[in-house]
């Protein structure tokens, strides 16, 4: 019964994103879930509080991996499907990357009904569509997408086992109107430096190198989050209180902020990409380096999972280095009077 309504709930899901008929002319080819807009991907977790909700290009990617039936997850997981549809429809550049788990009882490997993690998108300018599967599966086993209920037949050839994905000309009705606004705006991704648009194959990423003072990367202690943009432009991803931007090489530069919306200030730069140092520290060194390199330092504990940083409080800022198990993980510096409790919070809830 469990695995009957599970393929039933994944078949309606991804019914949803990829269209049962298309027209005698459409064009359907593969699709690899590349995000074809320059745009921030909002990150909203398990809600609806989007951080530019007028955005368009509008990217968002979704955590819909508590679906679970003995705690009722589920059930709060449909409360909010409305709400998501009803933002996507009114916009002419679309994309969505989310994450699915159902389950009957979360934490339990044996009761997981469904799974995936999926990217979906239209562009009504074009008239064009397409949907992006991979990790399926189906009662914790790898599954063939195909074999859901009325999966169309023209785009079996895209899909395998746990993974595939199409692309579908006129999938979506063409605007006249969308394909002015990108006329007058590219809403498509170029290559160059800059921020990113979430999505894959294409180097967006900034150079990384520089010297952590009161700030890094760019990234100013007090600055507005309306400044950020202006000066390094859309970042790879967004949330309420974050920006993160990838760089070139690996790594990343996040910013967490006061509050939300423009005027929220920079609190906390973090990043992970060794170019970057703090006074000759930098992630990859050893934490006995660390140690040495930033006399009277102390760890501020109580963080989850342990990863308690080296932290040194100075007349200009708040130096913080992560650690775990004996090397250096990122280099951060904060606002000189960020209270510790602050400082644990936006740490323990930096994007991934």
């Amino acid at each position: 019964m469990c695995r009957a309504i599970a393929t039933a709930a994944a078949a309606l899901a991804v019914a949803a994103w990829i269209p049962a008929t298309a027209g005698a002319d459409s064009g359907v080819v593969g699709w690899d879930g590349t995000n074809p807009f320059a745009c921030t991907l909002q990150q909203v977790g398990g809600g609806t509080a989007f951080p530019e909700p007028n955005a368009d290009p509008f990217c968002v990617e979704y955590d819909k991996r508590h679906q679970n039936v003995d705690k009722l997850g589920v059930v709060d997981f449909l409360s909010k499907e409305p709400r998501r549809f009803s933002i996507a429809s009114g916009k002419c550049f679309y994309f969505q990357h989310d994450h699915w788990v159902g389950s009957v009882s979360e934490g339990i490997p044996q009761s997981q009904t469904y799974a995936w993690d999926g990217d979906y998108y239209f562009d009504k300018a074009k008239g064009t569509g397409g949907a992006y599967v991979e990790n399926f599966s189906i009662a914790g086993q790898s599954g063939d997408p195909t074999l859901l209920p009325g999966f169309p037949s023209q785009y079996k050839p895209f899909f395998g086992d746990g993974r595939g994905g199409v692309r579908i000309d006129n999938s979506v009705p063409a605007d006249p109107s969308c394909a002015a606004k990108a006329a007058k705006h590219d809403p498509y991704v170029t290559s160059g430096p800059g921020g990113g648009s979430g999505g894959k194959g294409l180097d967006r990423c900034r150079v990384p190198g520089g010297t952590a003072d009161r700030g890094i990367g760019g990234i100013r202690l007090g600055q507005t989050r309306s400044s950020v943009l202006r000066t390094l432009g859309p970042p790879t991803k967004e949330s309420l209180l974050y920006v993160s931007y990838c760089m070139t090489g690996g790594g990343r530069l996040v910013a967490g902020f006061s509050k939300r919306g423009g005027g929220g200030h920079v609190l906390l730069v973090l990043t992970n990409s060794p170019p970057f140092d703090l006074r000759d520290i930098r992630a990859g060194d050893s934490t006995r380096k660390a140690r040495r390199k930033l006399r009277r330092s102390h760890r501020l504990t109580g963080l989850r999972r342990g990863r308690d940083p080296l932290v040194l409080r100075t007349r200009r800022q708040y130096l913080v280095v992560g650690t775990l198990r004996g090397t250096v993980r990122f280099i951060a510096v904060g606002a000189p009077k960020l209270a510790d409790a602050r400082l644990k919070q936006l740490l323990e809830h930096i994007p991934g």
